[in-house]
């Protein structure tokens, strides 16, 4: 990863991490949000930004324009195809990613969360085109701004299809809650209450 694609990242975890004041305001033009609201994310740099609704309208649906929408998505798949030997062939050190597809570089990254921040790492091509022909829901992830969080913690075998700013909110929990070595009793409890909410806005499938 390059030091520019770097900076980059941790630009857009900062705008995550940091405590959320009383009112939050659009990037783009400065109106006051609700809590609830858009982003768009930036072709150039894949930082996101808040965006009120005329922004993200405006902004994320013209032609030639660096910003794109992000879709607000939360789908939890249950059958969803990832054996152990699959999984084995991602390569990943980690038991917690999510998944992008790069849309510059055309290929499928994972990013985990770390103490000290995201860590991305590329996924070989033939893992992830054999994860695909296995589950064809994946084939309509959409680039840069959809990804596939993994969640294989524990007993745990969880997979959701999810916008890309959930996905960083789960970075930003675990970068600013995180103590000691072994992160402490309040990052844990923290990221739980990340999967109940995403299980209760998929509808509790």
């Amino acid at each position: 990863m390059t030091v520019t694609a770097l900076a980059r990242t941790f630009a857009t975890l900062r705008a995550f991490t940091r405590e959320r004041p009383a009112v939050e305001w659009c990037d783009l033009c400065a109106a006051a949000l609700d809590s609830a609201h858009d982003h768009l994310l930036a072709s150039d740099t894949r930082q996101l930004r808040c965006a009120c609704a005329a922004c993200a309208l405006v902004l994320g649906g013209a032609p030639g324009t660096r910003w794109t929408r992000v879709p607000h998505r939360v789908q939890r798949l249950v059958d969803l195809r990832l054996p152990d030997e699959t999984w084995q062939m991602l390569a990943l050190p980690v038991e917690l990613a999510f998944l992008v597809r790069r849309g510059a570089q055309g290929r499928v990254v994972a990013v985990y969360p770390s103490p000290g921040g995201p860590v991305e790492a590329s996924v070989p091509p033939a893992a992830w085109d054999g994860l695909v022909a296995a589950n064809l829901c994946l084939a309509g992830l959409r680039v840069d701004v959809e990804a596939l969080l993994v969640n294989r913690t524990g007993a745990r075998r969880d997979h959701y299809l999810l916008s890309i700013d959930e996905c960083y909110r789960l970075v930003g929990l675990l970068r600013r809650h995180w103590r000691g070595f072994g992160g402490g009793g309040d990052v844990q409890e923290r990221i739980a209450r990340f999967f109940a909410e995403l299980d209760a806005a998929a509808g509790g499938a």
